[in-house]
């Protein structure tokens, strides 16, 4: 017979035993969970813990001018990144980042990140991307430990501002971008490659793998020429010193085929240094919109033709050098008497302009206008391109907005849209679509293939008829022997219009004494070779077209002409030289 304690000692070993039995139990189930069930997540958390994926930067594709002159590479560079280290005290983390701070110009912001990381020992942080070798040499020197480096590449414009806002430009980051970089970034950034690097405790790498090869980006030809791009540059830098105006911009574009030999737009900036000055990366001759003024006329002069609504012969008194039409009085900028058609638009008579306007409907001046491209997008292969405004015929104004428009008021316009016009005088009547780009590196022409709603092919605007009278009896007078007398150019003829519009101010919902200048045209007029548009905005000396832009016209021609070696087609005018003698020389 058992005692009462041998009793007890059994029922406390029989309790123990069912205790380590499930404690056995439990652990053996929770092996078999993390071992079997959950191996796959502990193992991947366990390389998480030694291992750190990192993107690979592909080579960004060069942009080359119509000649292969490089607009823009990529030159190699150095990121820096840094660890944190085992036992390494904040004191010490700060006196490293301080160090970094002085030879990489980090700034409060940047350095307050890279210590909160460091804090929240996070495994891997950029202290500076794509710093210069040299620079990358100087922070090796300090042998900071944690602090480790990555090869990269680095944008480079070799021509600095030339063609700045054509280019755009790209930040470090290449989180931001404008002009064809980014517009094409599609094509110029390749594909990212990735790599895995294994460490060891205390973060110190022992192996690297490239899991996937980066492919570098494809290069692009440009239409534009830089040469080209320079005498434009060049001389709307005078003229914009000269004339002290606020902003100004020249387009030169090959008439028939639509490639933008030069695009130049002020105020420039230094595209290494991108985005630069404020809204200096403005691309204003094809972002920005501005009431036209007398350039607009080559639209009403087109409507009036081609309907026959007017004769070459049909003369217009002009001599009150005013015209009142319900309640909007329209002044000429001189007095001038009774005109014919084609003097109308050579001396650029306001009034006269009204007149012949009249004889056509607001549907039909609204049906050219939009057959011209105005209201609408070019579809230049740039973004951000502004479509300008064109009302519809019903909100226009029955008695005042005809005439407003036939003089270019009441509409906006971008440069681009007014060379375009233009430049269906010189194509004969076809209205082309402007673009940048030729090709790839692989001769894949890059153009959007009428993703835009429109086809690459020229569309038939006016009549070849009409378009030769006009050039050949107005326009070419406008430069000869109108408001574009400056803009002569020996052995060669000139057909242009030039525009000088008020500007309009909306907070004193009134026009002021503040005017945009331009002038547009092509040259030669029998087989053109270039058509080009000037804008000056708020030019303080003098503010008529034909006095601040024609004469940037000729100067650009003249020196693009000579490097194109287009033969002058007019004889050059004589010159004689005279040979000065002191008293009592012999010959």
């Amino acid at each position: 017979m058992r005692t009462f304690y041998e009793s007890d000692i059994r029922k406390r070993t029989l309790v123990l035993s069912f205790a380590l039995i499930a404690w056995a139990a439990v652990v053996a189930l929770r092996l078999v969970q993390i071992q079997v069930f959950g191996h796959a997540r502990a193992k991947t958390a366990v390389l998480d813990q030694n291992r750190d994926k990192i993107t690979m930067e592909p080579r960004r594709g060069m942009i080359l001018d119509r000649d292969g002159e490089i607009l823009a590479c990529s030159l190699p560079a150095v990121s820096v990144h840094i660890r944190p280290v085992e036992k390494e005290t904040p004191t010490e983390e700060r006196a490293k980042i301080r160090a970094l701070q002085g030879l990489l110009g980090l700034s409060k912001k940047e350095v307050s990140y890279v210590l909160g990381r460091l804090k929240n020992n996070a495994p891997f942080t950029y202290v500076k991307k794509k710093i210069s070798e040299e620079e990358a040499a100087r922070v090796m020197a300090l042998k900071l430990p944690g602090v480790e480096f990555e090869p990269a590449t680095r944008r480079h414009y070799p021509l600095r501002s030339l063609a700045a806002h054509l280019l755009g430009g790209l930040s470090l980051t290449e989180d931001t971008k404008t002009g064809v970089e980014a517009r094409y970034d599609n094509v110029l950034k390749g594909e990212e490659g990735a790599k895995v690097v294994y460490k060891v405790s205390g973060g110190r790498d022992y192996q690297t793998q490239v899991i996937k090869s980066p492919v570098p980006g494809r290069d692009l030809v440009l239409t534009i020429d830089a040469t080209i791009q320079y005498y434009a540059e060049k001389e709307l830098a005078r003229a914009m010193a000269e004339h002290e105006a606020a902003w100004g911009t020249v387009i030169v574009m090959e008439p028939y085929s639509g490639e933008i030999l030069a695009l130049a737009s002020s105020p420039a900036y230094d595209v290494n240094d991108y985005p630069g000055p404020k809204d200096a990366w403005m691309n204003r001759a094809v972002q920005l919109t501005y009431e036209p003024g007398s350039t607009f006329k080559i639209v009403t002069a087109a409507a009036a033709r081609e309907r026959n609504r007017v004769g070459f012969s049909d003369v217009f008194d002009c001599s009150a050098g005013s015209i009142t039409i319900g309640g909007l009085t329209i002044r000429d900028h001189e007095r001038v008497g009774v005109l014919s058609f084609p003097n109308v638009l050579i001396h650029s008579s306001n009034v006269g302009t009204v007149l012949f306007a009249q004889r056509i409907s607001i549907d039909e001046f609204h049906e050219t206008i939009k057959a011209f491209g105005f209201g609408t997008k070019t579809g230049i292969d740039l973004p951000a391109e502004a479509s300008g405004i064109v009302h519809p015929p019903k909100q226009w104004n029955k008695k005042s907005s005809l005439p407003h428009i036939a003089i270019g008021y009441e509409v906006a316009v971008t440069p681009l849209q007014i060379l375009r016009a233009m430049n269906v005088y010189a194509t004969g009547g076809l209205l082309v679509r402007p673009h940048v780009v030729v090709k790839d590196e692989e001769s894949h022409p890059v153009l959007d293939g009428g993703a835009s709603g429109r086809t690459d092919g020229p569309v038939r605007v006016i009549g070849e008829k009409t378009a030769s009278e006009l050039v050949g009896r107005v326009f070419e007078a406008v430069v000869e022997e109108g408001t574009a007398k400056l803009g002569r150019l020996d052995g060669f003829g000139i057909a242009g219009k030039t525009g000088t519009a008020q500007k309009y101010d909306p907070a004193l919902n009134a026009y002021t004494r503040k005017y945009t200048a331009s002038f547009v045209g092509f040259v030669p007029i029998d087989r053109p070779r270039l058509t080009m548009i000037v804008v000056l905005d708020e030019p303080k000396e003098g503010y008529y077209g034909g006095q601040v832009c024609a004469p940037v016209f000729r100067d650009i021609a003249r020196q693009v002409l000579r490097y194109l070696r287009v033969p002058p087609e007019r004889p050059l005018p004589a010159r004689v030289l005279t040979a000065g003698m002191a008293k009592g020389e012999r010959p």
